[in-house]
């Protein structure tokens, strides 16, 4: 069977998930988390991909990025990919490939960006490795909230408008992932993603992909429920 073409459009956010092979560790220390954030942050500015948001789990990884052309997101999770699965191979002391097959990817609705981040961001409270978001030390939700930072992340244009400020973006953000999300929202997302399948509104998709309905549709499940649209949580 054909490989299912990925949708990517440049210009537009992409949410990214890569496991590891069989759910085994992709992690085992800070130094690895941290070996992994730098070449990501190396991979992303060679093929010219915005990172926005990050979530490593101990056996998978969330991204949030932007590419700049049709090959970019491929070319950076295919170098990353190959440059960790030889430091992981030879770091413990093993051979054979460490992920899961191919990494999954998921076109997001400007319009739905925030909410994204926000999954991300609470990926290790839902999964029961935290209590809240302040405790995780390896997403980007520190970055967004004036915490330890990442200055090579880039904030999206829909995170500008959550305030004139950074102390007022900072607070907006938090207060918004502190609300949490509705249990349907994250399935719409997880499902969207494992799938492959863009996460949009109906507007988008007839805006988009009118002529290719199918890319967006996900059989079996009906089409998502709508959501309300928003462009500031103030």
């Amino acid at each position: 069977m054909a490989r299912q073409a990925r949708t990517v459009i440049p210009g537009q956010a992409m949410h990214v998930m890569v496991r590891g092979n069989n759910r085994e560790t992709l992690f085992f220390s800070p130094e690895d988390r941290r070996i992994y954030l730098d070449w990501l942050r190396e991979a992303a500015s060679q093929f010219g991909c915005a990172v926005h948001a990050f979530a490593l789990m101990p056996n998978h990884v969330h991204l949030l990025m932007t590419p700049q052309t049709k090959d970019s997101l491929a070319k950076t999770m295919q170098s990353l990919g190959r440059r960790y699965a030889q430091y992981f191979n030879q770091q413990h002391h093993r051979s054979g490939t460490i992920w899961e097959g191919r990494y999954r990817s998921s076109l997001i609705d400007p319009d739905y960006f925030l909410r994204c981040q926000r999954y991300i961001e609470l990926n290790p409270v839902r999964a029961g490795h935290e209590s809240s978001p302040q405790d995780s030390s390896w997403t980007s939700f520190a970055s967004h909230i004036g915490g330890k930072t990442e200055p090579w992340l880039a904030d999206h244009q829909y995170f500008w408008k959550l305030g004139n400020t950074p102390f007022e973006r900072q607070m907006n953000w938090a207060n918004f992932v502190k609300d949490g999300a509705p249990h349907w929202e994250d399935q719409q997302i997880t499902e969207s993603l494992l799938r492959s399948k863009p996460w949009v509104s109906d507007i988008y998709a007839n805006k988009v992909f009118k002529d290719v309905p199918e890319v967006t549709q996900i059989r079996d499940r009906g089409r998502p429920r709508k959501i309300k649209l928003i462009n500031s949580v103030t």
